[in-house]
């Protein structure tokens, strides 16, 4: 067997074990509509370098909010972000930090999570104003819960400029990755093609150098850079380090990248790079309507 073989089948028993007995009787939030958390804790227009930061991390199980929240706060990298893309959130952590960090906020929660038994969703926070918030339900339910999994998208009105942000947790290698693939390629397809500056991120469960791979191919024909190449591993199982979170983006220029080399908050390093907006014509867009979930 060859290392990323080895890589492969230790990791996704280590991720998958815990709950592989769960019950398919997870309850999910089908509804496109809701539930809908908003916060709006931001008060007047933070300063503005030039630059944005971008900030992908996965909370796992929203279980250290305190921890992350000293992150985002002492952290040179995470500190004064433009636009954070949360996963693995319930709304109380949303709020803390959204509070904690004078920050709006757009929480959708995907499910019941049967570990956890707590709502477990997608989130973005922004300093600036968030409008046009969307709940995506991405395709397939998970072949050993039942779980459904989702991305939330929001337009980040920065002082450079909007930006369409998407934040989304693709299923876990429990299912196959044809149907994991088209998690992604549905929420690649419901971007405007008329939105100048889109930035999706978020853990992508790519748990072996094939699994990347095959995710790296589907995006190219989007026309999206992966801005987090030069980040290295986010997540350690196992002893070894894996890449599963990914920054992307369009009409955006990077600047820096990388991951935060240790955190006490989550499994997950937290992704962050600085970009630059392209200059566009293009002003306003309309967001496409995704399918919803199905087996």
């Amino acid at each position: 067997m060859d290392f990323h073989g080895f890589l492969f089948r230790v990791v996704a028993f280590a991720v998958t074990g815990a709950s592989v007995t769960a019950c398919f009787a997870t309850p999910n939030y089908l509804s496109p509509l809701g539930p809908k958390y908003e916060r709006r804790y931001a008060s007047g227009a933070p300063p503005y370098n030039g630059t944005l930061k971008i900030i992908s991390w996965n909370i796992k199980f929203s279980q250290h909010i305190d921890e992350a929240i000293s992150g985002f706060q002492t952290t040179p990298e995470l500190r004064d972000a433009d636009i954070i893309l949360l996963q693995e959130m319930d709304d109380a952590g949303v709020d803390a930090i959204a509070r904690a960090l004078k920050m709006n906020a757009l929480y959708y929660p995907a499910s019941v999570h049967p570990q956890s038994q707590r709502d477990f969703g997608e989130a973005i926070l922004s300093p600036w104003p968030l409008s046009e918030g969307e709940k995506i339900i991405l395709p397939h339910y998970s072949p050993r819960n039942g779980q459904i999994r989702m991305a939330v998208r929001a337009r980040v009105q920065t002082p450079a400029g909007d930006v369409l942000a998407y934040s989304i947790h693709t299923e876990t290698v429990m299912m196959p990755r044809k149907k994991r693939l088209e998690q992604v390629e549905t929420l690649f397809a419901s971007v405007p093609d008329n939105a100048p500056h889109v930035i999706i991120g978020g853990d992508f469960n790519t748990l072996a150098a094939p699994e990347q791979k095959a995710l790296l191919q589907a995006i190219k024909p989007t026309g999206f850079r992966w801005l987090t190449a030069s980040a290295g591993p986010t997540v350690k199982k196992a002893g070894f380090g894996v890449v599963l979170d990914f920054l992307f983006g369009r009409g955006v220029t990077v600047h820096t990248a990388g991951a935060v080399s240790r955190t006490d908050a989550s499994d997950h390093l937290p992704l962050w790079t600085t970009v630059t907006l392209a200059q566009s014509s293009s002003g306003r867009f309309q967001t496409k309507e995704p399918a919803g979930a199905q087996n």
